[in-house]
């Protein structure tokens, strides 16, 4: 009973800051997660009260939802192993393949998924498809959905090779797009399917939290697609700072305090404003292949005045002759973008305060890094709410 008050009281809390935020934009018609998180959370754990064995049944509400030029705002629900439900979809073949992960608390028709897939869209033509999860993703225990990871990715495994089997869609034609815990997902999904591989992963700010020790069997790694690279964004707190789990890494503003953040979207909560940055970023790469231009970096010791980020406990120098002069380097690859340009190494790039566009271009401008913004959250600033985080995490 005591567990139970202190979580109702917890989701009370979460309610009160609600309360006091100032939602200064909506991104069209979808979902925010500062008010759907709370409530399906809510309601997750009152069902696990009620029936503790529903906790276990959860992987067959995994859903995909597809979207095409057909129909670029309504899904249709693909069956995995239905092919007639495939056959009578506008799913097409010929067309390149593109599925987006949602991490923790997420669910396919957030906001930022919802900029991925209009994005796509815009891009070109593509199937794209929306691995719903948020049945297991809304939970209050990050280490509990973790748990499931592997499960998830075996239930991707077998979709991809559905697709593969029934329409003869390629495997080096699917892209994998995977945020926060979604890109541990997606690499276990790529483990599996060796020796085939998927075209792409696109780990955008992958997880930290419980994966940080983990080794490469058991987490996102280099060679679980043909080409993987990360966006990372939030180093500080729920992102990964590792270099090491794609083989190109980008750190965008060295991965912490992203200058529009708190909060240009107001679809997510405020602290975790950084860790979603990646996925607006990614978006805009789509829409703008050359909107992020970057600089390789290379590991140092006392590398002077541009040496001003620790990733991984490693100094880096991400600058060049000209920096200290004019603050600007000149760029040697471009984030993100569609299709895949395969890179190798650690990169650094910033982004302006405001959106629209985010990104530099070819000018890579060399700043400080700033302070997570996390800290600047109100939401956190509770003592209660961080207290309750911290028992709920475990």
């Amino acid at each position: 009973m005591s567990q139970n008050l202190t979580l109702f009281t917890f989701v009370f809390t979460i309610l009160c800051a609600l309360a006091n935020s100032k939602f200064s934009y909506e991104r069209g018609n979808c979902d925010i997660l500062i008010s759907s998180a709370v409530r399906e959370i809510l309601t997750n754990e009152m069902r696990a009260q009620l029936d503790p064995s529903w906790r276990a049944s959860r992987i067959k509400r995994v859903r995909y939802e597809l979207y095409t030029p057909q129909n670029p705002y309504k899904a249709q629900v693909l069956q995995p192993g239905d092919a007639n439900v495939l056959r009578a979809s506008f799913f097409n073949a010929k067309l390149p393949v593109r599925i987006s992960i949602h991490g923790w608390t997420g669910k396919s028709t957030s906001c930022s998924n919802a900029a991925i897939k209009d994005a796509y869209l815009a891009a070109g033509k593509f199937n794209v498809i929306m691995l719903d999860w948020s049945a297991i993703s809304m939970d209050i225990s990050y280490r509990r959905i973790s748990r499931q990871l592997h499960e998830i990715a075996t239930n991707l495994l077998k979709f991809t090779q559905f697709l593969h089997l029934v329409s003869g869609v390629p495997y080096e034609s699917i892209y994998l797009v995977g945020h926060s815990a979604g890109a541990h997902i997606a690499g276990l999904a790529g483990k599996q399917l060796r020796p085939q591989r998927y075209g792409a992963i696109y780990a955008l700010d992958p997880a930290g939290l419980v994966q940080l020790p983990l080794g490469e069997d058991k987490r996102l790694a280099p060679n679980d697609a043909i080409y993987t690279e990360s966006i990372h964004t939030d180093i500080a707190l729920l992102g990964n700072p590792s270099t090491k789990l794609t083989q190109a890494a980008f750190f965008v503003n060295w991965g912490l305090g992203q200058p529009h953040c708190p909060n240009a979207t107001a679809a997510e909560f405020d602290f975790a404003c950084d860790h979603f940055a990646a996925l607006y970023y990614f978006a805009e790469s789509l829409r703008q292949p050359r909107a992020f231009g970057a600089t390789q970096c290379r590991r140092c010791n006392g590398c002077g005045l541009f040496s001003n980020s620790r990733i991984l406990l490693e100094e880096w120098d991400c600058g060049c002759t000209n920096a200290a002069k004019t603050g600007e380097c000149p760029m040697t690859v471009f984030m993100g973008g569609e299709p895949a340009v395969p890179k190798n190494g650690t990169f650094y790039l910033s982004t302006r305060s405001k959106p629209q566009p985010f990104g530099y271009g070819e000018t890579v401008r060399i700043k400080r890094a700033g302070p997570a913004k996390y800290l600047h959250s109100s939401f956190l600033s509770n003592k209660f709410v961080g207290n309750l985080l911290t028992k709920w995490h475990n």
